[in-house]
């Protein structure tokens, strides 16, 4: 656990961030994508969380979870049907998808494929790249987080002292 003044301040003071993660899912989120990466190839999942409250998220859908060829490639497709799988899961659990994450190998900036294929192709669906394969350590200043804008627009999100973009809850991070 870290303390940081900046988090404090915008704990007390700020907007709620884009993203809430407990840190046990986030724990989990990160376990999972190293483990389907391998270090060697990209990763990625679903963030789902309850209708009401855009911002947190409650549970994780692995893309192998609705599609167990997604990472053959080395690169992530998901065949389109297998999304059906996915809003059968958000009935089951009275939940809607957030957030979609993804690994590269390198930095978080987001590629020409992820820019002309969003995984949610709705405004406002936010995506998230982790870099380094989700390898350790992760810091959060490190994380690309971006917003759908429609038209094969995004717009990254940055954090200020009293905007957090990503927040994981139960700890306080920097």
């Amino acid at each position: 656990m870290t303390f940081s003044l900046r988090s404090l301040i915008s704990r007390l003071f700020g907007r709620p961030p884009d993203l809430a993660i407990p840190a046990g899912l986030w724990r989990e989120l990160l376990q999972g994508l190293r483990l389907r990466g391998g270090n060697y190839r990209e990763s990625g999942a679903f963030l789902l969380g309850p209708k009401s409250d855009f911002r947190k998220i409650t549970s994780i859908v692995f893309y192998d979870e609705i599609d167990p060829a997604a990472f053959d490639t080395g690169i992530i497709e998901i065949d389109g049907g297998a999304m059906a799988d996915l809003w059968r899961i958000c009935r089951e659990r009275d939940a809607a998808v957030m957030a979609d994450v993804h690994t590269h190998p390198y930095g978080a900036g987001q590629s020409e494929t992820d820019r002309i294929h969003p995984m949610i192709a709705e405004p406002g669906h936010l995506a998230m790249i982790v870099p380094r394969f989700a390898a350790e350590p992760i810091r959060l200043e490190e994380i690309g987080l971006y917003r759908y804008l429609g038209h094969f627009r995004w717009a990254l999100l940055r954090s200020s002292l009293l905007r957090p973009t990503l927040r994981i809850e139960g700890t306080v991070h920097g």
